[in-house]
Formats: C-alpha cells, structure tokens, sequence
C-alpha cells in the first residue's frame, strides 16, 4: 500500500502533467459573424474573472467551486465532447472545441454514497459533519452544493486547511475530506507591563482571546486593540502592543504580547467654548479630568476615559441646575500636543437660555385622575417643595424635595408612590411651569424578610436590630434606619438591604445581604522605658460571642511595675428584653514612683434604652477592695521598690484605701455608624460615680466625667475625628480623695508625646523634713481633682487595598488639684502647667502636642504606631515619644 505521501506526490505529478498538456494545446478556432457592411464590430465580451475566495488572515483558501450549468443559449457540451451547436437554415457549419467536464460536473446527479473526514485531531468528527447540510450520505451531489460545505468548514475559523478528494464508483460518489486543525491556545504571556496587572489585561482580552480556544490572527488583532484601550483608560495613550506566536507541542502554540507602556499622558489643558454665564473655574472644579493630586506635581493628573464621560454627565447636570434646560454639551475634541506627551481637551458647549420658574403647582390625584387631598394637607406637600415663582429652576434641588415627598408617602406605606414632575417650556419668556402629580397607589405590606450571608451570626442578633417586621406596614424610614442599626455592630463589613415584589402587588419581601468580618481581636502591645524596663499587654477580645451578639474581652498587662487581669462579659439584649447588662472582673496591682496600689473587685451594669436606640441610660454598681502600699513590691517579672517620702509627710492621707462601694449612673447618646470603627457620628455620656459610707464604702468621693467624640467624613475615606473628655472628683472626707480615684494624664490613650502619667499636678517636695535634704528629682505627681483633654485627629487612606491608614494629630489636656491642704504642703512649683495650687487662669496651662502615626487593620487587630511631639516640653521632659500597641483609639 503507499503511503499518503506518496499518493499526495502522484495526485501533484497528474495535475502538473494535465496542466501542461492543456498549456500546450492550441486554441480552437471560433467561428466570426460576418459583419454587414457599415456595421460596428460587435464589442469582445469581457472574460470572466476567476472565482475564488480567500481564506482567513493569509491562510490557504478553500477550492474554487465547481463551474456552474451553462446559461441558456451558451454553448452546451455535444454528445462526443464538442461544443457543436445545431447549424441554422442555410449557415454554414461551425466546429468549435471546449475542455472536458470536471470529475465533479460528471458525478452531478449521483447519489452520494460515502463521506470519509481525515486529519481532525481535537474536533470530533460529529462536529464537523454538522457543517456539511448539502453532501450528506443519500443526496443527490452538486458542485455548488460541494462548495458550499466547504465554505461553511472554513468560515468555522477551525481549519487552516480543507482538502477534497472525489471518487465515482458504480454504487454513487465517494468523498474524502482532508482538514488541518489550527492550533490552540495553550498560555497567554505578557512582558513589560508594570502600570496595568495581568488580571486586569486578561479580563480586557477575555472579549477576544481566551486560553484553550482556537488562534484566530483576527481576534488578536481586536485583543491588541482591547489592550491598547484599557491602556487608554488609565492615561497611557502611547501605549504601544505586539503579539508573537510561539509554537508548542500538540498543535498548541502560546500567545505572547510585549508591551512598551511609555509616559502616561497628562491633560495639560482644558478649554470651555460657549460658556458665558458659568466661569471656567466652576467648571474644571466639578471635572475629574484635570484634577491635580498630592502627587501629580501640578501636571494635571492623567487622562482617564471613564471619567471624562462621567465628567461630560456631571457638566450636563450643573447647567440643568441652573436652569439652564436647554444647554447641550458637545462631544469634547480630544488632541495630543505636539510632543505627544499631553492631552488638550475642548468642550463645545451650548448653554441655551436660563429659565426662571413661572408656576409650580404640586397636587395628588387618584387612580381615577380626580384632585384629593394629599397626606397633611395640601399646604404641608407644598412647603416640602421649597422652589418658588421667580427663582432659578434648579433639578437637584427640586429632585430632593420630590425625593422628600415621596419618603413621606413611603413612611405611611405606600412603597410605589409616584410623584412626576412636568416642565414646559416657554423660550421666549424664558421660563418654565411645573407639574407635579402625586400618586400613592396602593398600601404595601412587608412580606418575607430573609437574612443572607451570616454563617456565623445568629438571625436573631440582626433581626433585633431591625426596626420593621413581617406583616407591618412599609415604612422606608425604618428600613434605612434598620440597615444603620446592623452596620453598627461592628459585625460586618458589608449589609445590603434590597425588596422586591411579594406573592401579591400589596406586599412586599425584604432581603437583608450581609458580609461578616472576624469580630475576634487579639491585640498586644511591647514597649520600653527607663522605668519599667520591658512593657507587656494583651488583650483577647470577641465582640461577637458565638454569633449571639454578646461580647467577651479578657485583657492582661504585665511589666516591671505592673500587673492586670481583666475579664468583662456584655449581653446588649439581657434575656432577650430591652434591657442591657455586663459583668466585669478585675485583679490588678500597680506599682508608681511613690506608692504601689492593689485593686480587686468588679462591676455590674444594667441599661435600658429610652429613645431607641440613640439615647440610653445605665446604673452600674462597683465593689472593690483597694490597698495603698509605700513599700517593696514583688510583681510577675521581678521585685520593685515603691520607696515612698509621703509617709514621714503630712500628706498620708493620700493613700487612703479599703473598700470601695459606688454606684455610678449614666447617660449615652450615640449615633456613630459603626461601634467598633466609626467614621461619622456622635456619641456623647456623662456619668456620675458616688462612693458614700451609705454604701458600705469606706473611701468617699463624688467623680463626675464626660465624654464627647464627633466623626465627620470629608470624604468616604478620609476622616476628621474629634474626642474631648472632662472630670471633676471632690471629696466629702477632710482628707480629701484617695489617690486612687484621681486623674492622672500622659501616653498613647489620651495626651500623646508624654510619658504614661506623667502630666498633672506635682509638689516639689524633699525626702525628708530637713530643709537640708535632697529634693524629689522632679517633683511629685499626685493627680488631679480636675481634668480635661481632647485629642483632634485627621485620617486618611495610605493603602485601602491592606487597610494602611495614615493619622495627623493634635492632642491637649492637663490636670489641676482643688484641694488646699496639698498647696499648703510644700512651696509652689517653678512651671505653671504643674502648679498644684488652683486659679482660673491656670485652665489656660495646659500640655500640647502634635504628631503622626500609621494604622493597619491588620488580622489581629488595629495596629497603631504613633510619633508624639510636644510643643513646649518641659526641662526632664522628652522632646518626642514613639509609642505602639493593637487596638482602637476612639
């Protein structure tokens, strides 16, 4: 048997012998009319052009189809070959010669008894013999029938080769189909790309060019043109994209593009035709194109497709608020500068006249089309809308008014109200009448409310929260105000809340989305200092225990001079009424310059919520023993001496200590966005905390504080944040407040750049009674009666993709001591700002610093790491303090 290739060499040798053969037969002589005398030679019809059509991108073509039937009248093949036409009366005879019929001119009419399909490897041969409708097994063949399969093959865009081969036998017409699969796209590889990540090339290319499909040199060619457009898009207008082809095993071949980014293109310029009543100014303003950023280095920025369509929108709607309703803003003319490295921008712009409002006229019709009255009066809807006759007509304003009446129907439950405005328009007055007409529509109920996405929190945590329920009338107040209360939680990072139609037009299904986010911290914190060498603390906090809303921190510190346990439990729902309660349990010694102090003890608190859920009210209970000790102390890390000179002094009775018994009454209004990390709100308490005998008590003290934080966005990223807090503690007892219930200033949680403690009041004492003895190196703190501090900070992104944010602070406070007999107890101390004798016009001496600090939202925790600088330190005070530990600040 021979080979393919050998057939293939013979099937050549035949073809190239025929085509000689033909070359070198002479032409056939064709019988000329005789022309009639005067007469014009008839004109040599054109011969026809050789059919045939090209393959895709250069590849080889399909065969040239078989030559159609002959036209009436033409000359038709005689019965031994010749193209002999039947002579007329009295002409003489004409010979003519033509070339025989094709294999495929003489298998016309034969059934077609057998189709072979070779040289597929990957497509199988079902699906290509879905492509052959005319050639079937059965059917008569045609040429042109033939011809058009094999269209139909190449258009496919699979092959890069067809082949046919045709045999007559007795029982119909054989056909053997030779194809040759294009390859396959096996990788895609890009070099030179660092301004646009792989992920966002593919996804631009997936339109065209995908792994695993067929190389098609077209589809490459609308994926480089894809490439080059998301270059566009991030300002990279010079952009400049090759492909290679790198062939592979297995008929795969990987697709490469190299990539020359070159200098994104910056707008150098920006020019409004046509605007003569709006300043160019007001216009770039609104414009993101342009726009100069923190690190353009005043080029401009780059330009950036996507927003200069929106800024196109955003130009419409600011002469539309203007009342400028027939203003058109043409297609802005966009040119590269000469050096091909900036962009001019033109905008065309046809303002039209400005119209002032004629009439507005708001009312509310039925289904019928009658007048009735509208909800709270006909005056009410029309004070909602505050456009009056004679002023500017302004869309966004009126849209918010209308937005506003359409809430009010909304919140009594009709969820389809339709309030339509109608405008017309007169030019030559320039002015223009308004029509609103309301339309409620029917009540509407809630139907289904259906909670997604809490794989851990419990549905009953986030219904709670929500103000609606099922059956109740719509309100979408409530449903606002319902999706505020779950994202203040602090439990998730995304709640959507979406409706759609119920089983019937009168109800509708609520659909609350939520993304949870661990609400489990652990946060630690290390530091140093010449005091308490190596500072330790830790802190395992679950804000939402097990999914059912409860909280559990438990918080340790450890160091040379300090030890703390703390474990505190918060139930916001005790035994699902409204009421709130916590537990709080604590061990912990502290070990000061001049004393060490031991406290074990805890709390109970119990709250209620009287204008739910902004405003609350607790009453805590504390009971803990204390014990003020002026000698050596032992702590985890090793022994400390609290070497105290106050006992040889009459000021002992600063360390009063046994049993403290209060009870402290609050009040909280907090309307922040998010408990754990607000960006925009208020919370607001004020407490007070008596100690009496009364009470079993035998420290007395009344302690009052406050505490006010603001949060404003400036914009959904960058935050201004504002916290101040205030204490008074007086005492009833002679010998005024223990010092433990004093305040003490300085460190990371209140006024940063300071040593822990270390601002406040202190007395410039000697070690001991004789005026001879040394001084106190600096003096000594004893805490304020009196204290104020706030702390302004400004928060911005650094990067949102890892939660990297920046800070700028400023933070200021001090402390002051009313009580006299510690004036009295040693001469007055040479800084104002630590003065313990009080007048009023020592509030102005307070402490200030400035600083910055990084925070990462990282998985254990908010991480903080802060630089504190203060303005006016004192002489043994440090000119700045980095400090860092995991947790929230405010």
């Amino acid at each position: 048997m021979l080979s393919r290739r050998a057939k293939r060499l013979i099937w050549l040798w035949f073809a190239l012998w025929f085509a000689l053969c033909s070359a070198m037969r002479p032409l056939p002589a064709v019988a000329q009319p005789v022309p009639q005398p005067g007469a014009q030679p008839a004109p040599t019809p054109p011969a026809p052009a050789p059919s045939g059509e090209g393959g895709d991108e250069g590849g080889q073509g399909a065969p040239a189809a078989a030559p159609s039937a002959p036209a009436p009248g033409a000359l038709a093949p005689g019965p031994q070959g010749t193209g002999a036409q039947g002579p007329a009366a009295g002409d003489a005879p004409e010979f003519t010669d033509t070339l025989p019929p094709t294999e495929g001119e003489q298998a016309r009419g034969q059934p077609v008894a057998k189709v072979v399909i070779a040289g597929n490897r990957r497509i199988s041969t079902e699906d290509i013999s879905a492509y052959l409708g005319q050639i079937r097994v059965g059917r008569p063949f045609t040429p042109e029938g033939l011809s058009r399969d094999v269209r139909e093959l190449w258009d496919s865009g699979l092959f890069e080769d067809v082949e046919i081969d045709l045999t007559r036998r007795d029982e119909g017409v054989h056909l053997r189909l030779l194809v040759r699969e294009r390859p396959s796209i096996k990788a895609i590889e890009y070099k030179g790309n660092s301004e646009v990540d792989e992920e966002d090339l593919t996804e631009a290319l997936s339109a065209e060019v995908k792994t695993g499909t067929i190389l098609s040199y077209a589809a490459i060619r609308r994926g480089v043109q894809k490439i080059r457009d998301k270059y566009a898009e991030e300002g990279y207008f010079l952009a400049e994209v090759e492909f290679e082809v790198v062939p592979q095993k297995d008929n795969q071949v990987t697709l490469r593009f190299t990539i020359k980014e070159h200098e994104p293109v910056t707008v150098r310029r920006i020019t409004f035709i046509g605007n003569n009543n709006v300043p160019d100014a007001e216009l770039r303003e609104v414009m993101l194109t342009g726009q100069d950023s923190l690190f353009n280095f005043g080029t401009g920025g780059p330009f950036r497709q996507d927003a200069f369509e929106r800024d196109v929108l955003v130009l419409n709607a600011l002469y539309y608020d203007r009342g400028f309703l027939s203003a058109q803003i043409a297609t802005p003319r966009v040119m590269l500068t000469p050096d091909r490295t900036g962009i001019e921008v033109t905008v065309a712009i046809n303002e039209g006249p400005r119209y002032r409002i004629r009439s507005l006229r708001i009312q509310e019709r039925d289904a019928d089309g009658r007048e009735i009255e509208p909800l709270g009066g006909r005056r009410r809807l029309r004070e909602m809308v505050r456009a009056k006759q004679g002023d500017w007509f302004n869309r966004a304003e009126l849209a918010k008014d209308l937005a506003a009446v359409q809430t009010l129907y909304r919140d009594e439950g009709y969820a389809n109200v339709e309030a339509v405005p109608d405008t017309q328009l007169d030019p030559e007055q320039r002015e223009v009448d308004i029509s609103v007409t309301v339309r409620r529509n029917q009540l509407v109920y809630f139907g289904r409310i259906e909670i997604r996405g809490n794989t851990k929190t419990r549905d009953k945590v986030i219904r709670r929260e929500m103000e609606i329920y099922e059956t109740g009338l719509f309100s979408e107040t409530k449903l606002e105000r319902s999706k505020r209360r779950i994202t203040a939680l602090g439990y998730f990072e995304r709640v959507d809340i979406s409706t759609e139609q119920g089983d019937d037009p009168s109800h509708v299904n609520v659909f609350v989305e939520i993304g949870e986010k661990p609400t489990g911290t652990f946060q630690i914190g290390a530091g140093f200092s010449s005091i308490e060498n190596f500072i330790a603390t830790a802190q395992v906090q679950q804000a939402n225990l097990f999914g059912n809303g409860q909280s559990l921190a438990i918080q340790a510190q450890i160091s040379g001079l300090r030890q703390l346990v703390d474990v505190r439990f918060i139930e916001p729902y005790l035994f699902d009424s409204r009421f709130s309660g916590s537990i709080n349990v604590y061990d912990q010694l502290r070990i000061y310059d001049q004393f060490s102090q031991t406290s074990m003890g805890g709390s109970l608190t119990l709250g209620y919520p009287i204008i739910e859920p902004q405003l609350r009210a607790s009453l805590a209970y504390t009971l803990e023993s204390n014990e003020i000790s002026t000698s050596t102390t032992s702590t985890f890390l090793g022994t400390a001496s609290a070497v105290s000179v106050f006992q040889r002094l009459p000021l002992a009775n600063l360390f009063n200590d046994g049993v403290t018994s209060s009870i402290r009454p609050a009040l909280t209004y907090d309307t922040r966005n998010n408990q754990l990390f607000p960006t925009a709100g208020i919370y607001l308490q004020g407490s007070v905390e008596l100690a009496s005998k009364y009470l079993g008590s035998d420290n007395q003290f009344w302690r009052y504080r406050t505490t006010a934080r603001f949060y404003y966005p400036i914009t959904d990223s960058i935050v201004i944040k504002l916290n101040s807090e205030a204490g008074l503690v007086t005492s009833p007892d002679p010998t005024g407040v223990p010092i433990f219930a004093r305040f003490f200033l300085g460190g990371i949680f209140d006024v940063r750049g300071f040593y822990l403690r270390s601002i406040g009041p202190r007395l410039p004492l000697r070690a001991t009674l004789d005026e001879n003895s040394p001084p106190i190196s600096n003096g000594a703190n004893i805490g304020g009666n009196l204290m104020y501090y706030q702390n302004l900070e400004f928060e911005f992104p650094i990067i949102d993709a890892v939660q990297i944010r920046g800070v700028v602070f400023t933070d200021l406070g001090n402390a002051w001591n009313l009580e006299q007999l510690y004036c009295n107890a040693a001469p007055a101390s040479p800084y104002d700002a630590s003065n313990p004798c009080f007048t009023f016009s020592r509030l102005l001496n307070v402490r200030t610093s400035w600083g910055f600090g990084i925070r990462w939202f990282s998985p254990l925790g908010p991480l903080r790491f802060e630089w504190g600088f203060p303005f006016a330190p004192l002489p043994y005070e440090e000119s700045n303090r980095f400090e860092f530990t995991i947790g929230n600040f405010f």
